[in-house]
């Protein structure tokens, strides 16, 4: 863990801090493409967020790309009436990296906190995710934890076997502090520990937190913070997914020199603990134990072509296919 000195040093060096010193205020980063289904409820959160944290919400930074044209004029009123939003848009996409340096270089404050366009935290979550890193100046990421509504359909209930599987782990892995990775739906950054991320990046989340865990600060799961999100509801949109996902941890290793403690890649790299984990979620939810089958059918496919993927060094990942 990095000293004190180090860490100061650090923050007055950081090439995205635009704040005073003193500032103890944060920024709000959202990446939004098509169109938002969500955008009254979701920046109704960001907008009413910082009241337990006692911080001050600088700016709501909003990079929006390849938005209907109704849905942009919306947005440009909304920062016409409210100083703090400042809108980005974009006629086409060209990957979440760049929209997320864009937000960096834009942001002003202490922290910087990052909320994908198609999720929408829960009330209190970004005030939780706030409070852990004043807390403590040795944390500099904090991710919320993933929920969605259970479905009964094979791909819902597979997809919610990957993601308890991963907030069961992520949670393990924060009382342990050993976390270096962090879910992007929604998640939390001391400014001075972000850096500017690499072109064509896929993995903003993971790369973020391995830069992190690098610079000497620890990265937290916070559970009672959560956010709602959209899930793929075909097992072929699934599929894709997981080989962009997996792809991106690879690549984040290949960038950041270690691999992100996920469970599919502890399972390869640390399988005693890996298989700890996956045991354990599944000992707490036996209703998941007859979806391995399904699993396995759905991940095998997705490891074997993001390997591929990562061999070819492919930029088919840079700007992927939404799904519905």
């Amino acid at each position: 863990m990095m000293d004190v000195a180090t860490r100061e040093t650090e923050r007055d060096t950081h090439e995205f801090r635009t704040g005073a010193a003193s500032d103890r205020g944060f920024s709000v980063g959202i990446c939004a493409t098509g169109d938002i289904k969500n955008f009254e409820a979701l920046f109704g959160i960001v907008t009413s967020s910082a009241r337990a944290s006692g911080l001050r919400l600088n700016k709501i930074i909003i990079v929006a790309s390849a938005c209907p044209p109704r849905l942009t004029a919306r947005l440009r009123d909304l920062a016409n009436r409210d100083n703090r939003f400042m809108i980005i848009a974009e006629s086409a996409r060209h990957g979440k990296a760049e929209a997320i340096n864009k937000i960096l270089e834009n942001s002003q404050g202490e922290f910087v906190v990052f909320v994908n366009g198609d999720a929408v935290p829960e009330p209190g979550a970004i005030d939780k995710l706030l409070t852990t890193l004043r807390s403590d100046s040795c944390v500099g990421a904090v991710s919320a934890q993933p929920v969605f509504p259970a479905g009964r359909d094979s791909t819902s209930r597979l997809v919610e076997l990957m993601w308890t599987t991963h907030n069961e782990s992520s949670l393990e892995l924060n009382h342990l502090n050993l976390s270096n990775h962090t879910s992007d739906e929604l998640v939390a950054f001391r400014s001075s520990a972000v850096r500017r991320l690499p072109n064509g990046l896929v993995n903003d989340g993971a790369y973020l937190a391995g830069t992190a865990r690098k610079l000497g600060y620890s990265v937290k799961f916070c559970a009672p913070a959560r956010v709602q999100i959209q899930t793929p509801s075909r097992i072929i949109d699934t599929i894709r997914q997981r080989r962009r996902i997996l792809f991106g941890h690879v690549q984040v290793w290949q960038k950041v020199g270690m691999a992100p403690k996920t469970i599919e890649l502890l399972l390869v790299l640390a399988p005693r603990t890996g298989f700890r984990l996956f045991v354990k979620t599944i000992a707490r939810h036996p209703r998941f134990l007859t979806l391995l089958p399904l699993a396995m059918v759905t991940e095998t496919p997705a490891a074997i072509l993001a390997i591929w993927d990562s061999l070819s060094s492919t930029t088919r990942h840079i700007v992927w296919r939404r799904y519905s």
